[in-house]
């Protein structure tokens, strides 16, 4: 189930295969505006990005002996959310997933040239029984602004079979350019206006995998229907000779500084600040 029914599921397209020829990748990901990535994340780095982000899940009462405390979704206002992403936010491993070098290769082949990373990297935790907060359909552009041209990739952190939904996403949709939306219902935020397609592209995903999708592909959120928590990261890419807004080289809600966050960090290490080494063009 999702917010806007799902009639039939179709199959992702799947760039697996063309990783090591970036111009086939870049040509698929353009004609569909989203190609699933199987193993984009190293088992090295998933792991230590998992540890921190379900212990943390477990420090604040949302997970136990493996099951997920009902309820648990998003939410600035919540104490125990807050300390939850703070934790999270503080965090290298967390800092590292969009870095890895497959799937940086895999979005600089997409973009056809230099990729920037926002830092900006994005943590959820869905909780079961929270269908009616789940994500509605939408276009990432709406909320990010700097070019049009900016990619987004879902990556679990866990595997998400049937019961756990995911991300599903309009085929094509991406074609259609920016597309008209209006409030949403229940979950917060904009949904496309007057949509009517039941035909999105699903399937199961295992934890390391990537969805990666274009600003303009409607995506939504699967409702979780297990007894587990729903643990994934939202990575945004763009070409870093096109516009940045300068909210995207801040972290998400402004929940730490970047001083709070590398006060612990190797002084050397090369993740701070990475992104003031390339000659950006930041608008407001």
């Amino acid at each position: 189930m999702a917010m806007h029914p799902i009639t039939r599921r179709l199959p992702l397209p799947d760039g697996t295969s063309l990783l090591g020829d970036p111009k086939a990748l870049q040509a698929l990901a353009r004609a569909e505006g989203a190609v699933l990535l199987r193993g984009a994340v190293s088992a090295q780095a998933l792991a230590a990005a998992h540890k921190v982000v379900g212990e943390a899940a477990e420090s604040v009462g949302w997970r136990s002996a493996g099951r997920g405390r009902p309820g648990v979704k998003e939410d600035p206002n919540d104490p125990a959310w807050v300390a939850w992403y703070r934790t999270v936010q503080a965090a290298r491993a967390f800092h590292a997933i969009p870095h890895e070098p497959v799937l940086l290769a895999a979005m600089s082949a997409i973009l056809g040239g230099e990729a920037l990373v926002h830092p900006r990297h994005i943590a959820r935790c869905v909780g079961p029984e929270t269908a009616r907060f789940t994500t509605p359909p939408h276009q990432d552009v709406w909320y990010i602004g700097g070019t049009s041209n900016i990619w987004t990739a879902w990556v679990p952190l866990v595997d998400c079979p049937d019961e756990l939904g995911g991300l599903a996403v309009l085929p094509r949709s991406h074609l259609r350019g920016r597309i008209a939306s209006e409030q949403a219902v229940g979950a917060g935020g904009q949904q496309v206006a007057d949509l009517t397609a039941t035909d999105w592209a699903w399937e199961p995903m295992r934890a390391g995998d990537a969805l990666v999708f274009h600003g303009h592909t409607v995506h939504q959120g699967c409702d979780n229907r297990s007894d587990r928590l729903r643990l994934s990261v939202d990575l945004r890419y763009q070409r870093a000779d096109e516009p940045v807004r300068e909210d995207s080289l801040r972290t998400h809600f402004d929940i730490l500084s970047w001083e709070e966050i590398y006060r612990t960090w190797p002084a050397d290490d090369q993740l701070k600040y990475y992104w003031q080494s390339q000659a950006l063009s930041v608008v407001a």
